[in-house]
């Protein structure tokens, strides 16, 4: 009864009812465990708050960093991974259409398109067992084959594909789907008019060109290296289409979608007259025949707005050579070559150009009023002048023949050289008591002097590109003290002397140009002062519309010489012509009225040695023509350049232009009248030096 009622009553313990059977089990627990000691041990120890919220947070961050994460990729990166597995599924290939022709004036066609094909190895095929040794020892077992470029994706197993290997490898095409053969465009060039420096040819891309060029170009593709194929590159590629290929997970393919259609590059129509130019050819080449000759230049420029109608570089290359790929033995012989025939002498040979440069001289002495066409100056066969540093006696530049006295218009035609020595450089009287005195010559004579020869040599184009759409033009060098005193070591080399400024006067010593600078300079003359930039490029037409747009003339300086200064120029480059004591008096002979200046500077320190000059321009009072011809080495006094010019100036000018024949011969002319063009050969003394004569075709 006791413990029934005892049972039934509630004990509240820490808030809550407990039984009474609670109440012994509480004090069995406690007796054990004073027994064992077991007080000691905590079976369970709660959190603190502060780590439960910490570990709560990290908990939850991390969760939200993967959140975040899969977010990222599912939204914002879902085009591009889309992509990438469609790329896993399809394949963009490329294909071209033809690059743009070439034409002459005329239309007639200077390069034509032949295809070829390629054999690449495509890594990216390849399956997980097949490595790229395998594949190459496979397909060595089918065709020859030689590594010739590689890429990360591709590799250039074979160029120019025979009919045989074609056939043989569209028979495994199912057993080596790692295999492409790609089409491709190779050029061939006309052949018999020396256009290898004109035209250029295309090279194999590099990797990091591929890479670097912001056109779409392939690892496949071959761009311009020269000539017009490299200036006008982008207008004559050809604009790539593209096809999708989609394949299943085997790599099977399952269909082809044209995306983009290819379309041809434009068609450039240069300026050049084929006829003229292979005449030019013709007449050079006879003339170098007659010497022994190698090495020579013919310019044709249309003075009114620079078009070059005729540009040869002798000896000539084969740019065809390069259509397929040079081997090394025809590279090692061209570069072998002793006569150079890579250097384009025309924009890159740098010569000094003798008395051809007489014209701009008395441009400048005119304009400056050194001279007025009423000034006569007597012209002994020896100009002495005292030697500064040596007392009674004198440094002397002989001339060829005893010329008195002398107009500008005389000592243009009949390349006068003292004139040219004292309106250049000015000229000191030794006085009546010296042994060089002479009573005729002025007291003291005041000439350009360095800086303004200096100055209007540049202005008619000297030291300075002329522009023309070909690379590797030279600027050529017109001299004057600061460059001799920064070429030079020693300071007797450094200074500039008198002799100096009479060398550059006449075209010798230190003067450097090409044969296209005088060609322009001679264009700004015949134009009545503009300096025009020379081209090529006549046309673009375009591949899709056929429509052309023509190149435009630029102006690059005009007005910088008077119209009186140049009529008078000219009418000393036509006495050259008319008079019997002219310098191109055979030229005379010829349909229309030609105003002519030559040109004959020391060669290679050779006194007997000679490069021989002719500009010249017709007819004389509308110019549509300026020629320059230039021959390198010629032996003794010949008129070699003017036999040339002569020859090609009478097919220009005759009705019919007949096609020149390489039996052509010229009519000897008299070296009479070359006379006058004799270098001069400057006493060495103290001024060895100063009056070196510098003659190269590189520097």
């Amino acid at each position: 009864m006791f413990f029934q009622s005892f049972k039934q009553k509630k004990i509240r313990r820490h808030g809550r009812e407990i039984e009474v059977e609670d109440i012994f089990l509480d004090k069995l627990a406690k007796s054990r465990e004073q027994d064992t000691d077991i007080s000691s041990i905590k079976l369970e120890v709660p959190l603190k708050r502060a780590n439960f919220l910490v570990l709560m947070i990290l908990v939850l961050g991390i969760f939200l960093f993967f959140i975040s994460f899969v977010f990222y990729f599912q939204v914002f990166q879902n085009s591009n991974y889309k992509t990438q597995a469609q790329n896993n599924n399809s394949l963009i290939t490329h294909f071209s259409a033809e690059r743009g022709i070439i034409y002459d004036r005329t239309m007639k066609q200077l390069v034509k398109n032949e295809a070829t094909f390629d054999l690449y190895l495509n890594v990216d095929n390849l399956s997980s067992s097949t490595t790229v040794e395998t594949a190459l020892n496979n397909l060595a077992g089918l065709i020859d084959i030689g590594l010739v470029a590689t890429s990360s994706q591709q590799i250039l197993v074979k160029e120019n594909l025979s009919q045989m290997d074609l056939v043989l490898l569209e028979t495994k095409k199912s057993q080596m789907p790692f295999l492409e053969i790609k089409k491709h465009t190779v050029r061939h060039y006309e052949i018999n008019a020396c256009l290898g420096h004109i035209l250029g040819y295309l090279g194999k891309i590099s990797q990091e060109e591929s890479q670097t060029l912001q056109e779409n170009y392939d690892f496949s593709d071959y761009i311009g290296r020269a000539g017009v194929e490299k200036t006008y590159e982008n207008n004559l590629k050809e604009k790539k289409g593209a096809i999708q290929v989609d394949r299943d997970a085997k790599g099977n393919e399952l269909s082809q979608k044209v995306i983009s259609q290819p379309s041809s590059g434009d068609h450039l129509v240069l300026s050049l007259d084929l006829g003229l130019q292979q005449k030019s050819l013709s007449a050079l080449s006879q003339a170098l025949a007659d010497i022994g000759g190698s090495k020579g230049v013919v310019i044709a420029l249309n003075p009114q707005n620079g078009e070059v109608l005729a540009f040869v570089s002798m000896p000539c290359f084969d740019n065809n050579l390069f259509a397929f790929g040079i081997t090394q033995d025809d590279l090692n012989k061209l570069n072998a070559n002793k006569s150079n025939p890579l250097l384009d002498r025309a924009i890159s040979g740098l010569y000094p150009t003798g008395s051809s440069i007489k014209p701009f001289m008395a441009s400048a002495a005119l304009e400056e009023k050194i001279i007025t066409p009423q000034t006569s100056l007597y012209c002994p066969a020896t100009l002495c002048v005292e030697n500064q540093f040596k007392k009674g006696e004198a440094n002397c530049y002989p001339d060829n023949k005893f010329h008195g006295w002398t107009n500008v218009k005389r000592a243009i035609a009949e390349s006068v050289n003292p004139f040219f020595y004292m309106i250049g450089g000015g000229y000191q009287s030794p006085g009546p008591s010296s042994k060089f005195y002479v009573e005729q010559m002025p007291k003291n004579f005041v000439g350009l002097g360095i800086a303004r020869v200096k100055e209007y040599l540049n202005l008619f184009g000297f030291g300075a590109k002329t522009g023309i759409d070909l690379p590797s033009e030279q600027e050529g060098r017109v001299p004057d003290p600061a460059w001799k005193q920064s070429y030079f070591k020693t300071a007797l080399e450094q200074k500039w002397y008198l002799g100096d400024t009479y060398n550059l006067s006449i075209g010798q010593g230190y003067l450097l140009a090409t044969p296209l600078q005088l060609a322009v300079g001679y264009a700004s003359i015949a134009n009545n002062g503009k300096l025009i930039q020379p081209h090529l490029a006549k046309s673009f037409i375009n591949s899709q519309t056929n429509e052309s747009t023509d190149f435009a003339p630029k102006i690059t300086r005009e007005n910088f010489i008077s119209t009186s200064t140049l009529e008078i120029v000219r009418a000393g480059m036509r006495q050259t012509v008319t008079s019997p004591a002219g310098n191109a008096y055979s030229l005379n002979s010829l349909p229309v009225a030609i105003a002519a200046k030559t040109g004959t500077a020391q060669s290679y320190g050779k006194a007997e040695i000679y490069n021989n000059w002719i500009g010249a321009f017709a007819p004389y009072n509308n110019p549509e023509i300026v020629l320059v011809v230039m021959i390198e080495e010629v032996p003794g006094l010949r008129g070699s350049a003017q036999q040339t010019a002569k020859s090609i100036l009478n097919w220009y000018f005759s009705p019919k232009k007949p096609e020149p024949t390489k039996q052509e011969k010229f009519a000897p002319i008299a070296t009479s009248t070359l006379e006058a063009d004799i270098p001069i050969i400057i006493p060495t003394e103290i001024f060895s030096t100063s009056t070196e004569v510098v003659a190269t075709t590189t520097e």
